[in-house]
């Protein structure tokens, strides 16, 4: 099964604090429809930059229930997303350093960047990750199943 990883934060959301601690987690608008839909073709993972205490709080906070897998900063330090080191298929994410980064090695088409939540372009259409999301996974597994007749 393929396999996608999304990046946690102003990607899939924000944590939602009480001054002392992580008390629940702002999902950004069509995020969980996305999830659902994704989560019957796909394997999908969280990769974080966040140590694994956060990642941890998080997905008890709600996000578990999508993911397979999940990876901090604790056990995969790197300076850029390497979707080979998680043998993934494509990773969204909200920074373009990754993409980046991985244009260097020809990986750049496996990258999906999208808005930063509650960033400018997300407040004016805040479903444009969405769309961009499901085109993106659409054109690219048209692409892989051209190759594969």
């Amino acid at each position: 099964m393929r396999r996608i990883a999304f990046d946690l934060d102003e990607t899939l959301g924000v944590p939602l604090t009480d001054g002392r601690g992580i008390i629940g987690w702002q999902m950004r608008p069509g995020c969980a429809d996305l999830l659902d839909r994704l989560q019957s073709g796909f394997d999908l993972l969280l990769w974080s930059v966040s140590p694994r205490r956060y990642v941890d709080k998080t997905l008890a906070a709600g996000l578990g229930r999508w993911f397979r897998e999940s990876y901090s900063w604790d056990e995969v330090r790197a300076s850029w997303k390497d979707v080979r080191r998680l043998r993934i298929d494509w990773l969204v994410d909200d920074s373009p350093h990754h993409s980046q980064a991985a244009a260097e090695f020809g990986l750049a088409a496996r990258y999906i960047v999208v808005p930063a939540y509650g960033s400018p372009e997300d407040t004016t259409d805040p479903l444009a990750w969405v769309r961009l999301v499901e085109s993106a996974f659409a054109a690219r597994q048209n692409e892989g199943s051209a190759r594969d007749l």
